[in-house]
């Protein structure tokens, strides 16, 4: 091949591309055969139980060796492209003789081909009539032989003019797609969160078109073909600039000024002792994520605006960003969140924005230092147990910046606080 020009390379290539449809014609057709041997009123008579094989797919990918979903497309394409087999046994006549033909003389390709068959089994399955669906199965083959379009540009084709011919399709389909959307994101025992996801037309619209915006060469720069990965200049395949842009939309949504911000619920709270990220050592701990973050990590997420990193001091307490004044700040907000988690009473499990923020020493008024606003005097409770405090004997204070109750005597004599934060950061012992 390295002898050969330009134009003879692309020659030899198109003659083996012409062998290669052929080749692949007869495998669809076998696969058909197989289908139709094995078809379940058979029993076990039919040819895949005889072999002692569950299915026709099992049955084909031992024969051949391609893989399971190589062989179950071209069994439904071989399947597709026979006639119906009649009470007397005998087969029905073909249901898309023309790709049948050109499929058999190695002019149309099998991706082409799947895609006419499966959109004209669309439009025969909406009660299209025969007359209609044998035009779109002409039309679309003409088209593709004609313009020579790739199997791509025949999927687009076949689109577009199943939609032509059938424009009441589109609400029905729609409703199946709305059906299926998901997305589904748990935790991998490796500390990975891994997970898949189903998008209608619309929705992958806004990905994609956001994706692309912050991929924008401009912005990226250029990418180079390392085997078959696309790679960024900066050493990133293009599976993991994925996964950094949507992490960063969804970054740049939260600091967002319209997302909500109650009690801090649209931020991201790092927990890390402020002696282990002066000293560049240790773990962090993201609200809501069981596994640790190195301090690289959190440092790099500090410099990010929508992330609020709390930091602790030495005993666990919040360092201070509050003012004296009656309501506590969105700031102050945040770091209680950070600190408490939740509702501090033991065994709730109401996150931070479900609750309300409590003076720890009553608030009384301007000039009263101990109902003072500042962070080591609030505490969050969810509305029913800060409605509870109020009116049941058990007392909140603080020690050290961190919330404790104290039961009343009927639960413990001796009323020893009790530390009720749900703060994650370990402190070492002094060297």
């Amino acid at each position: 091949m390295a002898g050969l020009t330009d134009e003879a390379l692309l020659e030899v290539m198109a003659d083996f591309e012409a062998i290669g449809r052929l080749a692949s014609a007869g495998q669809v057709y076998t696969a058909g055969e197989v289908a139709l041997r094995s078809r379940t009123e058979l029993g076990d008579e039919g040819l895949s139980r005889s072999q002692n094989f569950t299915t026709p797919v099992a049955l084909i990918a031992k024969v051949t060796g391609a893989s399971a979903r190589a062989c179950k497309a071209r069994l439904e394409l071989g399947r597709k492209l026979r006639g119906a087999v009649l009470l007397g046994g005998g087969e029905g006549p073909a249901p898309f003789p023309v790709v049948a033909r050109v499929l058999d003389e190695g002019v149309l390709g099998v991706e082409a081909a799947a895609t006419i068959v499966k959109q004209c089994t669309v439009l025969a399955d909406r009660g299209c009539s025969p007359d209609v669906v044998s035009l779109a199965e002409q039309t679309l083959v003409d088209q593709t032989i004609s313009c020579r379009l790739t199997a791509d540009e025949t999927s687009r084709a076949a689109i577009h003019l199943r939609e032509v011919l059938d424009p009441d399709g589109a609400e029905p389909r729609d409703e199946v797609l709305q059906m299926q959307r998901s997305l589904t994101i748990v935790l991998a025992p490796d500390g990975m969160y891994r997970g898949k996801f189903a998008l209608t037309p619309e929705q992958g619209g806004v990905w994609f078109s956001s994706i692309q915006a912050l991929q924008s060469p401009r912005i990226t720069g250029p990418r180079f073909v390392d085997g078959d990965e696309y790679v960024t200049a900066d050493g990133r395949t293009q599976a993991q600039k994925n996964a950094d842009t949507v992490t960063e939309l969804i970054a740049r949504a939260a600091g967002a000024e319209d997302m909500p911000r109650i009690n801090g619920a649209s931020t991201v709270n790092v927990h890390m002792t402020l002696d282990d990220l002066l000293a560049g050592r240790g773990v962090g701990w993201i609200d809501g994520i069981d596994q640790p973050v190195p301090a690289s990590t959190v440092a790099q997420l500090r410099c990010s605006s929508p992330v609020a990193a709390t930091l602790f001091g030495d005993k666990g307490e919040v360092l201070f960003h509050g003012k004296t004044k009656r309501l506590f700040t969105a700031a102050q907000n945040r770091a209680l969140a950070a600190r408490d988690g939740g509702c501090v009473w033991p065994s709730c499990d109401r996150p931070p924005s479900y609750c309300e923020t409590h003076h720890a020493n009553e608030w009384v008024s301007d000039d009263h230092p101990p109902g003072r606003t500042d962070i080591d005097n609030g505490v969050l409770l969810c509305h029913f147990h800060h409605s509870h405090l109020h009116k049941s004997p058990w007392k909140l204070t603080m020690h050290d910046g961190v919330p404790h109750l104290i039961p009343p005597r009927w639960v413990d004599t001796e009323q020893t606080p009790i530390p009720t934060t749900r703060r994650r950061t370990i402190q070492r012992p002094a060297a």
